[in-house]
């Protein structure tokens, strides 16, 4: 005759291995897992513009909302110069330029920098829109702060060139 039902010692094995699978997901948790924070954005880094580490001559300020992207000393045809790019957000080019060169006149440096823009081709629902260019005087660093160390915060992923006026 056929049994149907398993053997004793068959169903102690099922019985044992239920018991610690259960187990395992019980106390799982507390091996090899992250913490629970319920925080799941990464910090960002600080505004490379206004950590003071590089500020903007004269101390302008933008007031639109920007992505700094790069921000570093270059040499070309015009000398050498500070540039700067960076992602306009929520406003055209038209309208990043003017309020940029405000800022810059009443820093009262207008006559000191250069300042450009290029809208993307992109749905007016989109944030960023454009992209915009600062040419500018040098600037050394201006702060201590431990900041001013982190490449993702003052974007300046290019070394320095030495000063040459």
């Amino acid at each position: 005759m056929t049994r149907l039902l398993p053997s004793r010692p068959r169903g102690r094995a099922i019985a044992v291995a239920v018991v610690v699978g259960v187990a395992l997901v019980l106390v799982s948790p507390l091996f090899g897992r992250a913490a629970v924070t319920g925080m799941y954005r990464p910090v960002l880094p600080g505004d490379g513009l206004t950590s003071g580490c590089y500020p903007l001559p004269g101390g302008a300020q933008l007031d639109f909302p920007y992505v700094l992207r790069s921000d570093s000393d270059v040499l070309d045809a015009h000398g050498l110069h500070r540039r700067v790019v960076l992602h306009y957000d929520r406003v055209d080019g038209a309208e990043a330029v003017a309020r940029a060169e405000a800022a810059f006149e009443a820093a009262g440096v207008a006559d000191r920098v250069g300042v450009s823009a290029r809208d993307f081709d992109v749905p007016d629902d989109y944030v960023i829109r454009g992209e915009m260019v600062l040419d500018l005087p040098l600037t050394g660093r201006e702060s201590d702060d431990p900041d001013c160390e982190n490449l993702f915060v003052t974007k300046r992923f290019t070394p320095d060139l030495p000063d040459r006026s």
